[in-house]
């Protein structure tokens, strides 16, 4: 405070603000500007970027994710709270893909965003492998921040409004391709050149765990009942998909291996130094060298739709095929199950949990014959 007037340190800068708390009462004043903050930050930045030349577009969108953006803590105060996970993709995102597209593509002002420009945005990352529905996850972030533009009085219209959200055809999905089991057989009982591509296919080719899953894993989810190892799937992208599922004790040391070289600790998401949009890179990254290993061209992973999501569809192949019945395929895999056969492998329910430690035997069994022989 300074002869009344606020002023605020915000990322190591001094910010004014035209506001002045009328008292020389220190503890009323600090008051007021503490719980006065975020509102003022806001404003302060909505009025500083109508005045920049660009806008203050660069400014914005560098910022608007960032831990302790005053954004956010507007944001927050209208019911709209983010997880740590959640914000820091959306903060990777706008720095990582869409800062450096505008940039490429002269966009100098938010007037300069219209729908055409989201659009070959949308096609750009297409181009780049990455799946529709996360795009869509990811574009949903840019828009929340456009809308919170909006309403401050930034931007006049929010041109994500008229845009719509790519969609994910039956045919497309049903046309992904994936490996012979039989070519599969053995790959990974050999060092690669490069440990985390390893890795990552190891887990989606042995658990049959979407891209998703694998990216909230913390070592804390891996829990062990009777000796036998499983992820236990918290959060995923349907209510069938909180799950457990089974960890082979192969998997479970190269896991436990990352970790310790990482110096992850129990907390942490594992692969979060990879995580969020550019997890994409690491996906397609696996899913070459996975093809490399199986001396499969380039070539010809594109021609048969192969990519690093076909090892879930590797996994239920594999799987369906060695007779592993009883619905535990759909029920490993989290796609929605009866309630009769969620309830056979509950594992609070100690006759779920006998047929639970069962099944995870049988799998473990197959994948002993089919995949690590």
């Amino acid at each position: 405070m300074h002869n009344g007037q606020l002023v605020y340190f915000e990322n190591g800068k001094l910010v004014p603000s035209k506001w002045n708390t009328h008292t020389n009462i220190l503890h009323d004043a600090e008051e007021f500007a503490r719980a006065n903050r975020a509102r003022i930050l806001s404003e302060y930045y909505s009025k500083h970027a109508a005045k920049g030349a660009d806008g203050g577009l660069y400014e914005i969108l560098e910022g608007y994710y960032k831990a302790g953006s005053s954004y956010l803590e507007k944001d927050k105060n209208r019911c709209r709270v983010l997880c740590e996970k959640t914000r820091s993709v959306y903060d990777h995102f706008m720095k990582e893909r869409f800062i450096p597209f505008l940039q490429q593509n002269n966009v100098k002002t938010f007037q300069d965003i219209e729908p055409p420009v989201i659009a070959n945005f949308q096609d750009c990352l297409l181009s780049k492998g990455i799946r529709p529905q996360s795009i869509n996850r990811y574009l949903s972030g840019v828009n929340c921040a456009f809308n919170h533009l909006l309403t401050t009085g930034v931007i006049k219209e929010n041109a994500f409004d008229r845009v719509k959200a790519l969609k994910m055809g039956a045919k497309s999905a049903e046309a992904r391709g994936c490996h012979n089991i039989d070519r599969v057989k053995g790959v990974f009982n050999k060092r690669w050149e490069d440990a985390l591509s390893r890795l990552l296919c190891l887990l989606i080719y042995s658990t049959g765990m979407r891209n998703s899953e694998i990216e909230k894993i913390k070592a804390s989810d891996v829990i062990e009942l009777d000796g036998i190892r499983f992820v236990d799937i918290k959060g995923s992208k349907t209510k069938n998909g909180v799950r457990l599922v089974p960890l082979h004790d192969f998997v479970y040391k190269k896991l436990r291996m990352y970790i310790k070289q990482t110096g992850k600790r129990e907390e942490d998401y594992i692969f979060s130094a990879h995580g969020g949009p550019n997890q994409s890179t690491d996906y397609n990254r696996a899913n070459i060298l996975l093809a490399k290993e199986l001396e499969v061209s380039e070539d010809d992973l594109k021609a048969q739709k192969i990519t690093f999501y076909s090892g879930r569809h590797f996994w239920k192949t594999l799987m369906s095929g060695e007779g592993l019945g009883d619905g535990i395929e759909e029920f490993f895999m989290g796609h929605k199950v009866s309630g009769d056969v969620s309830k056979s492998y509950n594992h609070k329910d100690k006759q779920g949990k006998e047929k639970l430690l069962e099944k995870a035997r049988e799998v473990f069994a197959i994948l002993d014959k089919k995949l690590f022989a």
